[in-house]
Parts: structure tokens; sequence; C-alpha cells
């Protein structure tokens, strides 16, 4: 089936070799054309117009020599300029159009010269073709004529070695252009057919062209992207059957406990695990949906900030907002960064000590958003790590945050699904700080 691929007519081997075959023959033949009309055809008129001179002068001087002298003269003329004098004994009947074209040169300047119509006439002559001008100089009648092979070109032999070497340079060229491309390309094919059949393919060698190179680049970001989608689903999935089985157990516990004892305490326990298993259900939608809305609407991030912050006001939470303009509008998904902002200043305020939580907008051509708390902090090897799923510290495992682990996981996948950056960091003198990081290019055209 390979082999079928490699020289199907779509193939894009095939396709560029006969794209540089047309290429190569129109250029091959448009050069040959200018040489011809500027230099071969000027050439063979002067050629033909000298040859004519020479048989109206060697006519000229056969008739001035004596008679015993002619036949030693007509071999020397032979030898040296392949024509031949001989008396007009016979006449030889008008013929077809002549051969070459160069044999048209030669009678058109014989007649000038002459002053007449001076016709070539041709004769086979010992298997060999011969072309006379008949003449009459000093009241003699002769003949003058030289054989085909005098003025005769390889044409056809010509045609055909450009032809072979057109054809020739034309496969090296597009092996050379389009082989390693179709190889690239070959690979890459069978790269996405094993994502297509759920397998992780090695990351392909970033080779080539320019091109080639930034199509393997983009493949194997999106190889790896998808290696760490499955890996996070994974984790998501290990770490909700993780965690509902605990609510389960203890739901299993107090039903079984109630058959024989009816204690409020143990409905208020089985209520509250189903509020954490409604909370771990819920995120974990959430988290779905958001990643699929990708609309993108003109929002002015400052009012954007502003709502963020007074509903976290509204729920009794200290939060002082800072920011550097009146308006900064960008195009962004406002429901995503939303989301983002919240899930944000409500890890701050939960695990802020209960201090305020500062919040600041910087509206440069690149913005930044920045969530200050006071909190205890986050040690330098574990602020990767807390954006994966169900990825919790010790210190958020108490009953009274009720954290679920999913909360930065969400806010770190909508992020890179709409091309922003969502880092942690160290507070100068105590606390986290969370950056939010929008580049330039999400702003609109003409817009500032």
């Amino acid at each position: 089936m390979k082999g079928l691929r490699i020289i199907a007519p779509s193939s894009l081997l095939l396709r560029t070799t006969g794209t540089l075959l047309i290429a190569f023959l129109a250029f091959a033949i448009l050069i040959l054309g200018s040489v011809a009309h500027f230099t071969i055809i000027p050439l063979a008129r002067s050629a033909g117009d000298d040859l004519a001179a020479l048989m109206l002068l060697s006519a000229r001087s056969w008739t001035e020599i004596p008679p015993q002298a002619r036949g030693d003269f007509n071999e020397r003329l032979y030898r040296n300029h392949g024509l031949r004098i001989t008396d007009r004994t016979e006449s030889i009947p008008a013929g077809d159009k002549l051969p070459l074209p160069y044999l048209e040169f030669v009678e058109e300047s014989l007649s000038r010269r002459a002053g007449f119509d001076l016709p070539l006439r041709q004769q086979m002559r010992d298997g060999e073709a011969w072309f006379w001008a008949d003449l009459a100089f000093g009241g003699q009648s002769l003949r003058i004529g030289f054989p085909l092979n005098r003025v005769a070109t390889r044409h056809i032999e010509g045609a055909l070695a450009v032809g072979i070497i057109t054809i020739v340079l034309v496969l090296v060229t597009s092996v050379f252009m389009a082989g390693r491309t179709t190889r690239r390309i070959r690979l890459l094919s069978a790269a996405v057919a094993d994502v297509a059949h759920g397998q992780l393919p090695e990351p392909l060698p970033e080779k080539g062209a320019h091109e080639v190179r930034t199509l393997a680049r983009n493949f194997n970001d999106m190889a790896q992207e998808v290696r760490d989608l499955l890996a996070n689903r994974t984790t998501l999935l290990a770490g909700i059957s993780h965690d509902l089985r605990t609510p389960l157990t203890r739901m299993r516990l107090s039903l079984e406990m109630l058959r024989d004892v009816h204690d409020p305490k143990l409905v208020d326990g089985l209520c509250k695990d189903l509020e954490i298993m409604d909370r771990i259900v819920g995120q974990t939608l959430a988290l779905s949906r958001d990643l699929e809305a990708r609309e993108e609407k003109t929002v002015d991030l400052v009012a954007l900030v502003e709502q963020v912050s007074a509903d976290a006001g509204r729920a009794d939470a200290d939060i002082r907002l800072s920011r550097v303009a009146r308006t900064c509008v960008r195009q962004v998904n406002p429901l995503a960064l939303q989301r983002v902002l919240s899930n944000l200043v409500e890890n701050a305020v939960r695990y802020g000590t209960g201090k305020p939580v500062d919040l600041m907008l910087e509206c440069t051509p690149t913005v930044v958003i920045r969530i200050l708390d006071r909190g205890p902090g986050i040690p330098a090897d574990q602020r990767e790590a807390v954006f994966r799923p169900f990825h919790r510290l010790d210190t958020s495992r108490s009953t009274q945050t009720g954290g679920s682990g999913l909360g930065l996981a969400i806010t770190r996948q909508l992020a890179n699904a709409n091309g922003w950056s969502v880092t942690l960091h160290a507070r100068e003198g105590g606390g986290t700080e969370a950056r939010i990081v929008l580049p330039a290019s999400r702003t609109p055209a003409g817009r500032s």
C-alpha cells in the first residue's frame, strides 16, 4: 500500500515531477527558439551566402582555366570545399521543397548574386543526395553542386539529447526537492494515523525546509498536548473515583446505622457528603464545559476585574483593587477569564489567613493581572504540581477549607486553552502571587 501511494497520480513526488518537466521543457523550447532566432538563423544566412559566393567564384574560375587543368581543379575543389563541377549534359527535374532551411538560404543568395532565379535541384548520385545549380559563364553551361552531408545537421539527435537531459534534470531535481519532503509528510501521516488510533507517536524530527520544520514542531506540540490531556483526564477520573469513594463509604456506614438508630447527626453527615459529591461532579462538568466554550468578545478588563472583586466582596472577602488605567479593552473569552480570576481569588481568600487580598491590573500591550495574598505560601517545588488535578497541599486537606484539588487544574487548563499563562510566585514579605498574562496579540484591531 505504501508503494502504491508513492506512485499514485496524486502523490506530491509525481506532481512535482510533472510540473518541473513541463517547466523545463518550456524553458528549453523558449531558449532554443531564442538562440535560433537571434544567433543560429543569422549565422546560417551568412554561411549560405558564403557558400553561394564560393560556388559562383569556383564556376567562374573553372571556365577561365585551360580544359586540361579542369580535372585537377575539380578534384582540389571537392577535396577542399566539398564542391564539384560537371557539364550540364542532362536536365534535373524540379523536386519538392528543400529539406533544410540552410539550403533555402543558399538558393536565395545564389539568385540574388546571379541576378535571376537560380534554383537548387536535388539528385541522387551513388546513393547520396546532391544539390546542383545550373550556371552559364563565358558561353559555357555547367553545373556546380555539393553533397547533403556537407551541410546536414544532426537536429534529431540534438532534440533527443535536449529531451533526455531535461528529463534527467527534472528527475534529479524533483527527487532532491520533493523526495525528502514527501518522506517527512509520510512520517507525519503515519504519526497522525497513530494518534487517530489512540496511540502516542514518538516526536517527529524537526528537520528540512522551514515549513516542514514548523509543521513537525506544531505536530509535536499537539502530540504533547494530547499526552498531557490524556494524563490530566486519567488523573481526573482517578481523583474523582478516589474522592467519591470516601463519602460513599461514610454514607454506606451511616445508612447501616440508620436502620437501628435515627440520629440527626447521621442525616447531617449524609447531606454533607452529598454536597461534597455534588461539588466534585459540578467542578468536573464545569471544567469540561468551559474548555469547549471558545467564543471571544470585546471586553473591558477593568470592568471584569471589578465585577470579580465585587462578587468576592459580597462573600465577606477583603479585596483591595488596584488598576493603572480606566479602561483596558481586549478581545477575550470573558466567561473563561472570569472563571480563572474567580478561582484564583477564591484560593487567595481561602488560604490568606483572613488578611486582605490585593488584586492588581496592568494594562500595557501585554495585560498582567496579579492576585496577592498573605497566606503561608507554596513551596517552590510545589508551584507547578498544584496545577495537576486533585494535587493538594497538606494545609488544604482540612474539612474546613473543603478544597477538592480541581480549582487550580481548571484554571491552568482554561488559560492554556485561551492562550494565556497562569503562574504562581512567592510574594515578597510572605504569601503567594498568582499571575495571569494575556499576550499583546489578543488586542482587537484598532483599539489601544
